[in-house]
């Protein structure tokens, strides 16, 4: 009798306990960006690593730098990039932006521990369509972003990040673009960042 009873008293528990809350956009993007609440802005020396492929394949290496500065300024200055590549980057933002730059939904994804997906449209005039973010459940597995662009092109890039200076910010991106049926591979190495310094407005994009 006493075992029936505490049966059905943990099955009344069960039948009243509260569902888990839904997950929201922005816990989702937290498992990246929680630790860098305190990074007002940035900079950081890139290395890429650049192959283009349309009739033949070409390889060549690019050095520039990368600023950020809040809610959503996102610039790289890299010599040997045109200006239409520079806006299409800042277009693209980095997970600190996303949530400024982007109106996200979550469209898979119900575990706490399991990988969610996030669609999102851009706020304001942009090259960019949409794009998709695919967030594992490991916080230390790579991103995976892709976006859509209004002329067709597409981008596909895999975000590594570190925290072992204290910050969850970028280390290593991997992305592939296909634009006007040019295929483009580009390797991306983030230097050491200095964080909350000035920069200057004219390094910074309008976003």
């Amino acid at each position: 009798m006493g075992c029936a009873l505490a049966a059905m008293t943990a099955l009344a528990g069960t039948l009243g306990a509260s569902p888990a809350s839904p997950v929201t956009v922005a816990e989702v993007l937290a498992r990246y960006t929680s630790r860098d609440a305190s990074v007002q802005s940035y900079t950081v020396p890139v290395h890429i690593d650049v192959r283009v492929h349309k009739l033949l394949t070409f390889h060549f290496g690019l050095d520039g730098t990368q600023s950020f500065k809040r809610p959503a300024h996102l610039s790289l200055d890299v010599q040997r990039v045109p200006p239409e590549g520079r806006k299409l980057f800042a277009e693209l933002g980095t997970p600190l932006t996303w949530s400024q730059q982007y109106d996200l939904r979550l469209v898979s994804g119900s575990t706490e521990r399991g990988a969610y997906r996030l669609e999102g449209v851009p706020k304001r005039p942009s090259g960019i369509a949409r794009m998709v973010v695919d967030v594992d459940g490991d916080p230390s597995a790579p991103l995976h972003a892709q976006w859509w662009t209004h002329d067709g092109s597409t981008i596909d890039m895999r975000i590594t990040e570190d925290g072992s200076g204290g910050y969850e910010l970028p280390k290593h991106s991997e992305a592939d673009l296909n634009i006007s049926g040019t295929k483009i591979h580009a390797s991306i190495d983030y230097g050491t960042y200095a964080v909350n310094e000035a920069i200057a407005e004219a390094k910074l994009s309008p976003n």
